[in-house]
């Protein structure tokens, strides 16, 4: 029986994060039963930064624990993945070669952007899969590059890349941006673009949302909810809640606060910390709007037809690509993007002006929403049936 192991950031403090990871080796399971493993590797140096932010007398007192809360809440959702046994938290490189060596058939790469070794991972890490050194089928899934700057990196850097993408079998990447990446390492590279995994997951039940929220949260849903998903604040949040003021509708806020301060605000925004990636995936069945900077705070949101207002925190130059503005622009979601540094009047009156749109045709863009997600799974289409190729040889 062949064996699939699944390389990503399946530890990562981040619900997007873990949820893609749980999207793609659920939906392989799906398909091919028990022969997926999330690979259990995180390096050593991100494992220990994680944990810090759970302790300390700055976390109990001015966030209250709420971090190792929330870091507690997401170390029991790992039991959702199929993940390998033992566990590799290292930051010795030779060591995740052993591990994979002779373990696995097929090593797939991805998402997230496992691809950006600016981030601390350095260019001679695993997610390249070791070029030839490493014998198995290797394979990329809709894996990214993105906060890296390709436009600048070196040719030492793009010929390190090309020797290890030219053992994989497939290359499926995410975003413009990576594809750019690839064919500016070796422009004979054959590259597919991918629809990110969380597209994959099935559309939660509003049922099991609303428990979530009522029972173990104490969020009534009687009220219409607008969640807010914000790791920079945008002034067009104030004008939202300036143009709905009144009774009908309620806020919560998702991964952090709103502000840091909203702690010892008695009328704050509720702020969700005791929420596991499992149980976010679910509560968006039960939002009315949503607000965000996130990549997957607007896929989760708009995998539950969820109207999404999303604001572009990326700044990499006018010929960068964000994988936000490129995953709204293919499903036709464009007039729903916003740079978050442009504050003009009349980007203002573009935004007042959509935010009372979609309110008044909810439902109907909420439809439309479900139908360019449909079409928006056909992306992956390519890599299964590559890798059927390989399960039945």
């Amino acid at each position: 029986m062949k064996r699939i192991g699944i390389l990503t950031f399946h530890r990562s403090i981040n619900y997007g994060a873990f949820m893609q990871s749980y999207a793609l080796s659920n939906e392989l399971k799906n398909r091919y039963g028990d022969i997926v493993e999330v690979i259990d590797f995180e390096k050593l140096s991100k494992h220990l930064m994680y944990k810090k932010t759970t302790e300390g007398i700055v976390n109990a007192i001015v966030r209250g624990n709420e971090e190792k809360i929330k870091y507690r809440r997401f170390q029991e959702d790992l039991k959702l993945l199929p993940l390998s046994t033992p566990p590799l938290i290292t930051n010795d490189y030779d060591a995740v070669f052993d591990y994979l060596n002779n373990r696995y058939d097929i090593v797939v790469v991805g998402s997230d952007a496992v691809w950006a070794y600016n981030k601390g991972l350095g260019l001679k890490n695993p997610y390249w899969l070791f070029a030839d050194k490493l014998q198995c089928v290797k394979m990329s899934y809709a894996a990214s590059a993105h906060s890296l700057d390709v436009e600048n990196i070196s040719q030492e850097e793009k010929d390190y890349i090309a020797s290890c993408l030219k053992s994989f079998a497939y290359i499926g990447v995410r975003d413009v941006t990576t594809y750019n990446l690839v064919k500016s390492c070796d422009s004979s590279l054959d590259v597919n673009m991918n629809c990110d995994p969380t597209v994959l997951l099935k559309i939660p039940e509003a049922d099991l949302g609303r428990k979530i929220l009522k029972d173990r949260l104490g969020i009534g849903t009687n009220k219409k909810i607008i969640s807010v998903m914000l790791g920079q604040r945008t002034p067009m949040f104030d004008v939202l809640r300036e143009q709905l003021k009144g009774s009908d509708y309620q806020y919560i806020a998702l991964y952090k606060r709103v502000h840091w301060t909203d702690r010892f605000n008695w009328f704050s925004i509720p702020y969700l910390y005791n929420l596991s990636p499992y149980e976010w995936y679910h509560i968006y069945a039960c939002m009315f709007l949503n607000i965000t900077t996130f990549f997957h705070g607007t896929l989760l949101a708009l995998r539950s037809g969820v109207p999404t207002f999303s604001f572009d925190v990326t700044r990499m130059g006018e010929e960068y690509v964000s994988k936000l503005k490129y995953v709204l622009a293919d499903m036709t979601l464009s007039d729903y993007y916003f740079d978050i540094n442009i504050n003009t009047s009349e980007e203002k009156k573009r935004f007042i002006e959509l935010l009372h749109y979609t309110i008044e045709r909810r439902d109907l863009i909420s439809a439309r929403i479900n139908q360019y997600m449909e079409m928006e799974k056909k992306k992956s289409q390519s890599f299964f049936d590559k890798l059927e190729t390989f399960l039945t040889r």
